[in-house]
């Protein structure tokens, strides 16, 4: 992608100096909007890789991943642990970009806007245990299935909680920009249509935040006990990234336009500490406090409408 920027800048700077073609300079606004399939970069961690933590909860991961358990609740030798569950892959956003811009010298343009990012489905994991998954659970950590064991015993009546009980985990995010971005616009038929790249830097403040709401004993260790809990980290991060967009645009009536345009942004750093709340949350994870890296740099192919101001600059 950074090859194809600079052969369009370049393209740009040959053809603007050497098109007759004139640009409509002046002031314009646009309003842009794109969908955004991965919001906060965590489709991987939501559908893939979960979190393995430090507790010894009964499936062995802090966060489970959703195709893990997919396969549980559909593996014969599993199915007596999941009964059902419910998954909402990635978090997708709708991203709404509001604009102005400046045409200027026949062949450049300045722009400023707000981008507001926020989700609009995905992010929902919940899944339920079977009726008797203590009794499973207590089969597999004692190696028996007599219920005279004094270990079979232990570890159904720890686990006894877990049965038919609901395990719930929630993922959101959001963020909101300001985009300053510098470029080279090659006018078509005296500025009908337009060709433009642009580079520039964008202020980002945003967070993603994880809520998960287990039964009682799910992470306590086999002689501990443990409340039923919900946890909710947030993880929030802000600062100055780089964006560049390549686009271009096609005059529909006097003075309106519509665009099309490829807009990254480049948006990440590490979260402030963040304190667990829960007795369950700090033996899930081994720890009072984490960290979790933000990741949220962005890469869309934004749609919408431009008007040219009756503004004289």
């Amino acid at each position: 992608m950074k090859k194809l920027l600079v052969v369009v800048l370049a393209m740009a700077v040959a053809l603007s100096f050497g098109s007759m073609a004139m640009a409509k300079d002046g002031l314009s606004v646009d309003l842009g909007f794109a969908m955004n399939f991965n919001g906060a970069d965590m489709g991987k961690s939501i559908v893939k890789d979960g979190e393995e933590g430090a507790g010894e909860g009964p499936l062995g991961y802090a966060v489970m991943p959703e195709n893990m358990l997919l396969a549980a609740s559909k593996d014969a030798t599993l199915r007596n642990v999941i009964a059902s569950v419910s998954e909402g892959g990635a978090m997708q956003g709708l991203n709404t970009a509001l604009r102005v811009r400046y045409n200027f010298l026949n062949s450049f343009f300045a722009r400023i806007g707000f981008v507001y990012d926020w989700q609009i489905m995905g992010g929902e994991t919940s899944f339920k245990f079977t009726s008797n998954v203590s009794q499973v659970l207590a089969a597999e950590g004692s190696g028996t299935t007599d219920p005279s064991n004094a270990v079979w015993q232990a570890i159904n009546t720890h686990y006894g909680s877990l049965n038919g009980a609901k395990v719930s985990q929630t993922w959101t995010y959001g963020y909101w920009a300001i985009p300053v971005t510098i470029g080279l616009n090659v006018p078509i038929n005296d500025g009908k249509y337009n060709i433009y790249a642009g580079l520039g830097l964008t202020y980002y403040s945003g967070f993603w935040q994880l809520e998960v709401t287990v039964p009682a004993n799910y992470f306590a260790p086999v002689g501990t006990n443990q409340s039923a809990a919900t946890e909710k980290a947030k993880f929030e991060i802000s600062g100055i990234g780089f964006n560049y967009t390549i686009g271009a645009s096609a005059e529909v009536y006097q003075d309106v336009s519509i665009f099309i345009e490829w807009d990254a942004t480049i948006a990440a750093g590490m979260s402030d500490s963040v304190r667990l709340k829960t007795d369950a949350g700090k033996t899930a994870f081994g720890v009072d406090n984490i960290y979790y890296p933000v990741n949220l740099s962005t890469s869309l192919l934004r749609f919408g409408v431009n008007y040219r101001l009756p503004v004289a600059l």
